[in-house]
Order: structure tokens, then C-alpha cells, then sequence
């Protein structure tokens, strides 16, 4: 009873204001068509506090996909492992150095609006059927996570995807279902079963937003099929969830993030990178290092043999393997008296040299080549005291 009292307090005015980057929109309607099971992914912008208003204005910029560890059933979607973690800790170092250079720029202090750190503001994921309603897992996930203290956020939203066919949004009194015997149906996507399009909105009336019943999203496919999509909202202070209208604005509006590394982007061939070059003998680190104070980060490998005189810093862009690597060379007598709480990829960086011109190989880098290739190149030119 308390709840509810509270809960008629609130002006609608105070709700939060949510806006999708229309690549947002195009990713989740591409992945809802993909996949007949459930699927998700989660969502990365900005959570912007404003004077007077209570929640947030949300701006959604993107979404980090999962791995191939991401479980899809008929009825249940779990986001995966620790790969949308590492991509979301990927993109919030480099806007902190982005955001730097707002700075820096902006003496005055006249700082844009988009000087903040981006924040996980929740998932997307596809409901079977016509459920557009966050389900009672979804509500005990959401209650969870604003809850945590630690770890989560103090508010949350939830997108909903839903596959339709068209018949039943221009004509809710249409038939039930199609003929299951028509060849036509056994297409990509099987016909989910459609009821009535008039749906209960549970939200109460005074949480609704200005204007009136909040308003999905649809998205045409083709001539048969759309994409609804239902943006829902819970915080520490609204605690259940608050159906919105969404507003889609084109990318150029917002902000755009950098694009994802390599490294992440492509753990399959950083796997087989690391395994060649351990085959040869090398101990392998990885760092994602700012080589050259300008965003975003290089993603940087150190190679070393007992035998060698020296450490080869392998320096890749984000869009590696589109260019060749640069090279370093640390003089392993940089690792003598290390201080224990040293950053030993600093001390080897501030120790290097770039590698001579004359060392590298003399044939042109292909998306084909291996850093192992180069690595032998550089190592047969420094035998032969090209590297001088």
C-alpha cells in the first residue's frame, strides 16, 4: 500500500526521457529476424541527470553483442561470459581519453554536453510471440540489479522485441493464424502466435508520459512481417516497471563511439596469434597502451626469449590486421631492479626505441600475414645488424 501511494506522487512530467540511436534500432530488428529463439544484447550510452527532473534523460549510442556463449532457447536468453565486459571496459577507457580532449580544447570550461561517462543502461532481448511486457524474470533480474549497490545502477531499461505480422497491426480482428499447411509460412521466420493487439497497459496512469498511453516502436521488414519494439523503465525510485516512448533520432545527433579492437572484435585470430608466436619461443603479453596520446588505444604485445637481448614491442592499431604493426625494441637490461609496484609495460615502453626502417621486411603487409611473420623478418634483419 505504501507503494502504490508513492506511486501516484509522481508527476509524469519526471519520467525519464529516452532516445535511440537509429543504429540501435536497426541492430535489434537485424537480430530479432536472425534469430527464431530468444537473443539480446546490451545497451551502452548515457545517463544524464537534469535540474528538475528526478530520472535521467537516457540516450542510448549502441549495443555490445555476446559471444558464441550466449545460451538461446524458445522461452530464454542469457547474455553469455565476460566478452561484453571486456568490450564495454574497451569503450569507456577510450571515451575517458575522448573526454579529455573535450577539455583540453575547451578551456573555458564551456564543456559539451556530452562530457560524461558512458554507462551500461540495460539489454535489449526478444520475447516470444506477442509478450511486449517485461516477464516476472525480467522484473526479479531488473529489482536485482538496481539493488546492488555495488555493481549495478540506479536505474534500468529493458527493451522488448517482437516479431508480428503485419495483418494483425492493420487489422487486429484478422484472422487468428495462418494456414500452417501454407508453403509460404515455412520462411525464415515461423509466424508467432498473434492475439489481439489491443493489450492491457499496466502501467498506472499517473506513471504514463506526457501525451498520453506510451507508444511502441514499429519497425516494417517487408510486405508480411515488422519488428515491434517496447521500451520499459525501472529505478530506485520508480520501482516497477514504466512503460516509455522512445525517441529514434539519426546517428550523426549523437555521439559516436569508437569502434571496437580487434582484439575483441576477433578473439579467434588473437588466439592463433598468441599460439604462433608461443610455438616460436616467445613469452607473450598483451596491453592496451596509449602510444601516441591520441584515441583510442593501441593494443600493444611484448615478446621475449631467455636467449634474447632485447624485448620486441609489437604495437597494433584497433583495425589491425588492415595495416602492418610497429615495432620497439627494450633493451632487457630495463628489467633489472624492477621496484615491485612497477608497471613493467611502462618501464619497457619508456626504456624502447622504434625499430630501424632498414629492419622491416621489404614486402608489403597483407590482411593475409601473421605477426609472426613479421616478428621473423625483424629478427633475421636484426641478426644481420639492420637494425643499426
Amino acid at each position: 500500500m505504501f507503494f502504490r501511494r508513492f506511486a501516484r506522487n509522481i508527476d509524469p512530467a519526471h519520467l525519464p526521457r529516452v532516445t535511440l540511436a537509429q543504429r540501435v534500432v536497426d541492430k535489434i530488428v537485424a537480430n530479432a529476424l536472425i534469430y527464431q529463439t530468444e537473443t539480446g544484447e546490451s545497451l551502452v550510452g548515457f545517463a544524464l541527470k537534469q535540474q528538475g527532473r528526478p530520472e535521467p534523460d537516457l540516450y542510448v549510442l549502441d549495443t555490445i553483442a555476446p559471444d558464441a556463449s550466449a545460451v538461446r532457447a524458445s522461452a530464454y536468453f542469457e547474455q553469455g561470459d565476460d566478452l561484453q565486459g571486456d568490450i564495454f571496459n574497451w569503450l569507456y577507457d577510450n571515451w575517458e581519453r575522448k573526454r579529455a580532449t573535450f577539455r583540453t580544447i575547451n578551456s573555458d570550461n564551456a564543456l559539451p554536453k556530452w562530457d560524461a561517462p558512458i554507462a551500461h543502461l540495460g539489454d535489449w532481448h526478444k520475447h516470444p510471440g506477442t509478450l511486449v511486457e517485461p516477464s516476472w524474470g525480467d522484473t526479479s533480474t531488473a529489482r536485482q540489479h538496481i539493488n546492488d549497490r555495488d555493481a549495478g545502477a540506479p536505474q534500468l531499461l529493458v527493451v522488448l522485441a517482437t516479431v508480428w505480422e503485419r495483418t494483425y497491426v492493420d487489422d487486429p480482428q484478422a484472422a487468428a493464424e495462418p494456414d500452417p499447411t501454407d508453403a509460404a509460412d515455412a520462411d525464415l521466420l515461423d509466424a508467432p502466435p498473434m492475439d489481439d493487439l489491443d493489450l492491457e497497459d499496466e502501467t498506472p496512469d499517473d506513471l504514463k508520459p506526457e501525451g498520453g498511453e506510451a507508444q511502441p516502436i514499429y519497425v516494417p521488414v517487408d510486405a508480411r512481417w515488422l519488428v515491434r519494439i517496447d521500451v520499459w523503465y525501472m529505478s530506485r525510485t520508480i520501482r516497477r516497471f514504466t512503460r516509455l516512448t522512445p525517441l529514434v533520432v539519426p546517428d550523426a545527433d549523437l555521439p559516436e563511439l569508437p569502434p571496437v579492437s580487434w582484439h575483441l572484435a576477433q578473439p579467434e585470430r588473437l588466439r592463433s596469434e598468441v599460439e604462433a608466436l608461443n610455438q616460436a619461443g616467445y613469452a607473450v603479453s598483451l596491453e592496451q597502451y596509449d602510444t601516441d596520446r591520441v584515441p583510442p588505444l593501441e593494443i600493444c604485445f611484448s615478446l621475449a626469449k631467455r636467449s634474447s637481448q632485447q624485448v620486441i614491442i609489437i604495437i597494433t592499431e584497433p583495425n589491425y590486421p588492415l595495416h602492418m604493426p610497429r615495432i620497439r625494441l627494450t633493451p632487457m637490461s630495463a628489467l633489472r631492479d624492477l621496484p615491485e609496484e612497477a608497471n613493467l609495460f611502462d618501464r619497457l615502453w619508456n626504456a624502447s626505441q622504434p625499430l630501424a626502417q632498414s629492419a622491416y621486411p621489404i614486402w608489403s603487409w597483407t590482411e593475409n600475414h601473421r605477426l609472426i611473420d613479421l616478428v621473423r623478418e625483424v629478427e633475421a634483419h636484426l641478426a644481420e645488424g639492420k637494425a643499426k
